[in-house]
């Protein structure tokens, strides 16, 4: 018995045993932060689900925003080796590839909230022009939802994030009962909403997520005017000030920063396991693991990711045996003019800030005129105009002279700058997309993103009567003009607008993902970022994105109570 018991010994049986542990599996993996997946996140943890966000970046400090260091105090901060948060993704850290000759400026940021630190705020509903329009026109599939599918969560999403606007309401631009109260129009705006209408094109109040009276903790906006440089008293929608904390809150959040996430991985089922992912400072490869995974970084990442999951299962990315992943990018077009509205010339000069940007709007309104000759429309947005800092070296440059007599120059009319920027949909092409390059890698060994994107003779024919809109407007007006080139348009990719890609719709061989954002091929992947978007519209997107995030994590929250996923 005791030789036995000696033999055991030396067999091991008496060490400590050692219990490997299983890696931890996560209900569900949110990869990104900004608008989509801060709102999965908060949507998901308010149901109970406990949810492993991973970003690409790190939180951003409010406290060292820039928001009130002005024009001579920031060259003062410069000249002593001072810089202000470094919001966007260098392209020397993540390049990306493009044709000759057709270049596309693709605009990241990677940190938490992504581009809701310093967004436009321009918040739009949709209408049923926008879900219903390809139906109408026939171009491309029709989104599988329509405006009264959305409604509800556009009434719950404005009331969350505090969007402020009129009391308008049109088949362009459907009304809103639960805004805050908007800011009044500046002298300039006042004017050229008499000459639009004139003309009869309807200018309403501008819609946008600066609070403009208090909401959850946070003061109301103060109209210092500096919202492109981060807000820092949290008086504007930033997934990382108002979502994220909240998600925090109920314990059922974790983030990981600086995890650059490469690929989806795959059972033996196809289904959905994790992902792999990179420590952005040390390029470390890791992996966690997920019974869903909801996309939300981004149209452009989000379909990069897609595309390198290549699986025996899933050879040409997860989810695409349709071939519909990448194709159908769209952006928008715009056009930029600008001149003096004669009117203003030596009026007083007023504090013009307000919130950063318009505070009016321009509704599409080509839909109501006949024989124009293209598909869809655009609309219209006027930042700049009136007594703002930025403009005074605007004006300078546009104006001759020298000395005392210049300077009065420049001040009789700086109350009079007008800037007026179009946005017009583009369709979705099938020629219009992204792609991975596995014969040039990244820093992470990835295939590097590719995109290849251009204009048709849709949009320049829309481009041709925007300029024609502008010369009439311009002439009701009495707008002398500084800056106006006939058919000149910004670089595609400037209005940070990027849909398609990874569009929702009825048939799975035209589309990646069903009317709940939620894969045709692949269960328990979800998509909820502007790369689900079946058309662009002409309408800023990030309030769309928000409500349809919302939506999808509604369903999958329930069916997730329900042992489906």
């Amino acid at each position: 018995m005791e030789a036995a018991l000696q033999d055991r010994e030396h067999d091991g049986y008496n060490r400590p045993m050692q219990v490997k542990r299983a890696p931890k599996v996560y209900p569900v993996i949110v990869v990104g932060s900004g608008a989509s997946g801060g709102m999965a996140a908060w949507n998901l943890t308010r149901q109970g689900v406990n949810v492993l966000m991973l970003d690409a970046g790190t939180k951003f400090d409010r406290s060292k925003f820039w928001t009130h260091v002005r024009p001579w105090e920031a060259r003062e901060r410069r000249a002593h080796g001072e810089q202000p948060p470094q919001f966007f993704l260098d392209t020397k850290e993540q390049p990306y590839l493009t044709p000759e000759n057709r270049p596309f400026e693709l605009i990241r940021v990677w940190g938490h909230g992504g581009k809701t630190n310093v967004w436009g705020r321009v918040s739009l509903r949709y209408s049923d022009l926008d879900f219903k329009g390809p139906t109408a026109d026939g171009w491309e599939i029709p989104w599988p939802i329509e405006y009264k599918d959305v409604a509800p969560y556009y009434d719950k999403v404005e009331q969350l994030i505090g969007v402020c606007g009129g009391d308008d309401d049109s088949d362009a631009l459907p009304g809103s009962k639960v805004l805050m109260p908007p800011p009044g129009l500046r002298c300039g705006e006042r004017l050229l909403k008499k000459a639009f209408e004139s003309r009869d094109i309807p200018i309403v109040h501008g819609r946008r997520a600066n609070r403009t009276l208090p909401l959850n903790g946070y003061p109301a906006c103060h109209y210092c005017g500096n919202c492109g440089s981060g807000c820092d008293t949290g008086s504007f929608f930033c997934s990382a000030d108002h979502l994220l904390p909240a998600a925090l809150k109920t314990g059922k959040l974790e983030i990981r920063s600086n995890a650059v996430v490469g690929r989806i991985l795959v059972d033996e089922n196809g289904l959905a396991r994790g992902v792999q992912y990179f420590d952005r400072a040390t390029g470390k490869e890791q992996t966690a693991l997920a019974k869903v995974v909801v996309m939300g970084a981004s149209a452009v990442d989000t379909t990069r990711i897609l595309l390198n999951s290549k699986s025996d299962k899933h050879p040409n990315g997860i989810g695409n045996g349709s071939d519909v992943i990448g194709r159908y990018l769209c952006e928008q077009l715009r056009v930029h003019v600008a001149g003096f509205l004669p009117q203003l010339y030596g009026n007083e000069l007023q504090n013009d800030l307000g919130i950063g940007g318009e505070h009016i709007y321009m509704p599409r309104f080509t839909h109501r005129r006949e024989n124009l000759g293209f598909l869809r429309g655009f609309q219209m947005q006027f930042w700049n105009s009136g007594c703002l800092p930025g403009n005074l070296p605007r004006i300078g440059n546009e104006l001759e002279g020298f000395g005392a007599d210049f300077k009065k120059d420049v001040k009789r009319k700086y109350p009079a700058w007008v800037e007026l920027h179009p946005f017009g949909e583009t369709l979705p092409y099938a020629h219009n997309r992204i792609t991975v390059d596995d014969s040039k890698p990244d820093r992470y060994g990835l295939p590097m993103l590719s995109i290849d994107y251009q204009i048709g003779d849709n949009e320049r024919k829309m481009a041709d009567y925007i300029f024609d809109v502008l010369e009439d407007v311009g002439k009701a007006a009495g707008i002398e003009w500084v800056h106006f080139k006939r058919g000149e348009l910004d670089n595609n990719g400037s209005a940070i607008h990027e849909h398609g890609c990874c569009r929702m719709g009825a048939d799975p061989k035209r589309s990646a993902l069903n009317k709940w954002n939620q894969m045709h091929e692949v269960k328990n992947v979800f998509v909820v970022d502007g790369s689900a978007f079946t058309s662009a519209s002409e309408k800023n997107p990030t309030l769309t994105i928000l409500s349809l995030s919302m939506r999808a994590t509604d369903y999958l929250g329930d069916e997730i109570k329900k042992g489906n996923l």
